[in-house]
């Protein structure tokens, strides 16, 4: 286990710099929103906070910058900033780990991560060009890669990015265990693995979590609410978004922006989703709740990552830290989400399937 220290719950920037209502998050996040989610989770105890350079093209690690630039010192002494480099920009990580800093505001970052698997497969889905409506990436769109940057190397970089203090933890996202292993092998100790975990996607409950358990590596668990799906916001599939019902879940013939090739669970979704609304009911504690406290029961999980666009979404994180959910609820959850976790499998990848699954 590494010295990486964070609170149970961490802010997810994904939306932050978001470019407007046809963008995937579905609206145009100002400065100021930023600066107040910022100021509202650092006032919660919520201390660290997610971002990517691919983010809004880098707009998010922006406007997280600029937000920290607001605190107070003894606000931003709390504050745990951790971001991700492509693996298309692997074969550079020095140069763009240095764009990162500078956009951030920051002489060194907290928890600096890989943010997919070293691969083409891993890669393709960064080096598309289209973008939406909004001027967003089109969360769709794949394209051929050329040479594969050499993991070896990149880790080898990382590790003397660590050594001269520009970075203090290096981890990974998304990788499973055969990647892992290969990480690893390059000498380096990788702090945590960020990975999508929530009540109804536990894909990495079968090899990965059992793997970084015996390595000491962390799992950090983000879509705790699987994008707002786990909050009982929607009651049948065609009310969802269209972004939300892209993932494994769902048929691909269905939906344009979906990219995984692969049949849907969209019966056996609901179904559980309704037992989850039951079990709810009967505990009284609301979806969000358990959605968001679920994780943490997973020995291995050491922080869940939630998204916000408003200020009652923190706040919300902050009430799980709070709670205390009867071990009995949190048994009765794993066993209403089983039958989906077996029918998802152990594809940890959310939106790609078949040969063209990411994690391996």
């Amino acid at each position: 286990m590494t010295s990486l220290v964070l609170p149970p719950y961490g802010l997810g920037c994904w939306q932050f710099g978001s470019k407007g209502e046809e963008d995937y998050w579905g609206l145009t996040f100002t400065q100021s929103l930023a600066n107040e989610l910022v100021t509202e989770a650092i006032a919660n105890g919520i201390t660290f906070f997610d971002t990517a350079e691919d983010y809004a093209a880098g707009g998010s690690e922006i406007q997280l910058g600029e937000a920290l630039k607001t605190l107070t010192e003894e606000q931003r002494s709390k504050a745990i900033v951790g971001s991700k480099i492509l693996p298309n920009h692997c074969g550079d990580v020095r140069t763009y780990c240095e764009k990162t800093l500078e956009r951030l505001g920051l002489t060194s970052i907290d928890l600096y991560m890989v943010h997919w698997p070293i691969t083409t497969s891993g890669m393709a889905h960064f080096a598309s060009a289209h973008t939406n409506a909004s001027g967003g990436r089109d969360y769709s769109a794949v394209s051929e890669v050329g040479a594969v940057p050499s993991t070896e190397l990149a880790f080898r970089t990382l590790a003397e990015l660590q050594n001269e203090g520009k970075i203090k933890h290096i981890a990974v996202s998304n990788f499973g265990v055969a990647q892992l292993k290969e990480a690893l092998a390059t000498g380096v100790k990788i702090a945590s693995n960020e990975l999508s975990y929530n009540l109804i996607f536990r894909a990495i409950e079968f090899d990965i979590i059992p793997f970084c358990k015996e390595q000491g590596i962390q799992v950090l668990a983000y879509s705790p609410l699987m994008q707002g799906i786990l909050t009982g916001r929607w009651s049948s599939i065609s009310d969802m978004p269209l972004y939300r019902t892209r993932t494994r879940h769902f048929d691909s013939k269905t939906n344009p922006k979906s990219r995984h090739g692969e049949g849907g669970h969209e019966e056996l979704l609901l179904a559980t989703l309704d037992k989850i609304s039951k079990i709810s009911e009967s505990s009284g504690f609301s979806m969000v709740d358990l959605a968001l406290t679920w994780p943490l029961h997973t020995e291995g999980v050491t922080c869940v990552i939630a998204g916000a666009t408003k200020s009652s979404h923190v706040q919300a994180s902050a009430r799980a830290a709070t709670l205390k959910v009867p071990e009995a609820v949190i048994k009765e959850l794993t066993e209403a989400t089983e039958e989906l976790k077996q029918a998802m499998g152990k594809n940890a990848d959310l939106w790609q399937g078949g040969t063209n699954g990411r994690v391996y």
